[in-house]
């Protein structure tokens, strides 16, 4: 598999997405996850405090991932949109987070991680061969003019 970073509008690629699962007429395999990673800041200051007192000091990241698929899966590509989102401004530090990947929909990808415009977005994609690359980018054509089966 090649993999090729992607400069293209994760907010047009998921909302493409959804119009055409809104429709039933979506022949590609999504799956999206959410996970939170936890990070211990210690400074010179802090690293005089005990384990107790540094493991409260921290920053938390969201990771938003979704992956789209071509059924049938010999098509040999797939489309990854990863958002990491940091939230020790936002989360307290009391509040517990996951340890494991959580599923997650795409309308709760999209409204979490896409609309919602607060972290950085990574689109890439990786193809088995020029072939699969080639039918990935017949499908972005759609996806870029906002083409949808059934000529809507």
């Amino acid at each position: 598999m090649v993999s090729y970073s992607l400069d293209v509008d994760a907010v047009q690629v998921v909302r493409w997405l959804m119009d055409e699962t809104r429709a039933d007429r979506l022949a590609l395999s999504i799956a999206a996850r959410r996970t939170y990673q936890r990070e211990t800041i210690v400074n010179a200051q802090q690293a005089r405090l005990g384990e107790d007192e540094t493991a409260d000091l921290g920053e938390v990241t969201v990771i938003g991932v979704l992956e789209v698929t071509p059924s049938p899966l010999y098509e040999g590509w797939l489309l990854s949109i990863r958002v990491e989102d940091p939230l020790s401004d936002r989360l307290p530090g009391d509040e517990p987070s996951a340890v494991e990947d959580e599923e997650i929909d795409l309308a709760t990808f999209f409204e979490q991680f896409i609309e919602s415009e607060s972290g950085v977005i990574f689109v890439s994609l990786e193809a088995a061969n020029d072939a699969a690359r080639a039918r990935f980018d017949a499908l972005l054509s759609a996806i870029l003019t906002d083409r949808h089966a059934g000529g809507a």
